[in-house]
C-alpha cells in the first residue's frame, strides 16, 4: 500500500482496508474465476450493518423481457400509502456479480431513510449474458415499473433511477435510451461512483487501480471483456455514456464519487458534460474512502452519510413535483 494513498483514508477506511489486507488468502489453482468474483463480491454483505425492517418486501417479474428477470420492491416503514414514489435501482459488481442479496441492506436503509419505494432489479449477468442484455433488461424494468405502477402502489409521475458502480452506468444509458427511443422518462437520475467509460483510461485509474475491487486495471479490464466481448462496441454511448456525442434532454442527476476510487474521474467527468448540456447536476466527492463505500455503511461513516444524501436528493425531486 501506497503510504500517501494510505494516508488519504479516512480513519474507518483505513481500519477496514488493515482487516481486510490481513484476512486475503490466495485462491485454489483450480477456482473458477467468475465465481471467486461472485463469491468475494458476497463477502461485503455484513459490512453494510444491520438488516432493517421495512414495511413489505415483494417479489415480482418483469415479463416483457425473454427471459423474465426479477424485480424485489421495498416499502418503507409506514410505506402503507397507495401511491408511493419509486427509485428503480441497478446494483454494482461490474457486471458480472451482485444481485439482490448484495444490496439488501443499503436498500433497505434507503427505502426507509427516503420514504420511497425501491425497486431493484435482477438484471442478466455476464459472461452468460452479455450486452446489450444488461441495459436492455434495465429499460424494460423501468417501462414495467411505470405501466404497472397502479397494482405496484407507486405513483408513475415519481419514478427515478439510479444505481452504484456498473449499476450508476445503466442509470446512465437507460436515460439515454429513453430519451433516444420517445420512451417514458425517470424524474431524476442517481448515479453513486458510476462506471461511465469503460475505456478505463483516466488519470484516476493510473493513480489508484490497485485500490479496486478487481484488483488491478487489468484485472477489470478482463471482467469487461466478458461483459462487452467485442472491444469495437466499447465507444458506444450505451457502454460507455460518457462517449455518447448529446446527452442534452436528460433528467437531473445527483452524481456521487469517492476520493480515492478509480472510477472518480469519469464519474466526475460525466457529470460536466452533463453540466454543459445544461442539466441540473448535483455533485459530491466524498474524501478519504474508497470504491464500494455506499454499501459499507456498517464500517465506514460515509456510507450511511450516502445513502442519507441520495434519501435527502429523492425527497427534494419528489416535492418538485405537485402531489
Amino acid at each position: 500500500m501506497r503510504e500517501d494513498i494510505f494516508a488519504r483514508m479516512t480513519t474507518d477506511t483505513r481500519a477496514l482496508v488493515q482487516q481486510m489486507q490481513a484476512q486475503v488468502t490466495p485462491p485454489p489453482p483450480d477456482a473458477d474465476p467468475v465465481q471467486l468474483v461472485r463469491e468475494g463480491y458476497r463477502q461485503i454483505i455484513p459490512l453494510a450493518g444491520a438488516v432493517e425492517e421495512v414495511e413489505t418486501v415483494e417479489e415480482h417479474k418483469v415479463s416483457s423481457v425473454t427471459p423474465s428477470i426479477g424485480l424485489r420492491l421495498y416499502r418503507p416503514q409506514g410505506g402503507n400509502k397507495i401511491s408511493l414514489p419509486a427509485l428503480v435501482y441497478f446494483h454494482g459488481g461490474g457486471f458480472i456479480s451482485g444481485g439482490f442479496d448484495t444490496h439488501d441492506r443499503p436498500l433497505r436503509a434507503l427505502a426507509n431513510t427516503s420514504g420511497c419505494a425501491i425497486a431493484a432489479i435482477d438484471y442478466r449477468l455476464a459472461p452468460e449474458s452479455t450486452f446489450p442484455a444488461a441495459p436492455e433488461d434495465c429499460f424494460a424494468a423501468l417501462q414495467w415499473v411505470i405501466q404497472n405502477a397502479e397494482e405496484l402502489r407507486i405513483d408513475a409521475s415519481k419514478v427515478t433511477v439510479g444505481g452504484d458502480s456498473a449499476g450508476g452506468l445503466l442509470a446512465a444509458v437507460i436515460c439515454l435510451m429513453c430519451r433516444d427511443r420517445n420512451a417514458s422518462r425517470p424524474l431524476a437520475q442517481v448515479l453513486i461512483y458510476p462506471n461511465t467509460d469503460l475505456a478505463i483510461d483516466t488519470p484516476s485509474w493510473y493513480e489508484l487501480d490497485f485500490l479496486h475491487p478487481a484488483g488491478s486495471r487489468e484485472n477489470f479490464l478482463s471482467q469487461l471483456a466478458m461483459y462487452v466481448p467485442d472491444t469495437n462496441e466499447r465507444e458506444q454511448p450505451y457502454v460507455s455514456p460518457l462517449r455518447a456525442p448529446d446527452v442534452s434532454g436528460l433528467p437531473p442527476a445527483l452524481i456521487i464519487t469517492a476520493e480515492l476510487d478509480p472510477q472518480r474521474d469519469e464519474g466526475e467527468a460525466y457529470a460536466q458534460r452533463l453540466r454543459d448540456a445544461s442539466c441540473l447536476v448535483t455533485h459530491t466527492r466524498y474524501p478519504g474512502v474508497l470504491h464500494g463505500f455506499f454499501q459499507l455503511g456498517g464500517v465506514i461513516a460515509s456510507g450511511k452519510a450516502a445513502i442519507a444524501e441520495v434519501a435527502a436528493y429523492l425527497q427534494l425531486r419528489f416535492a418538485a413535483i405537485a402531489d
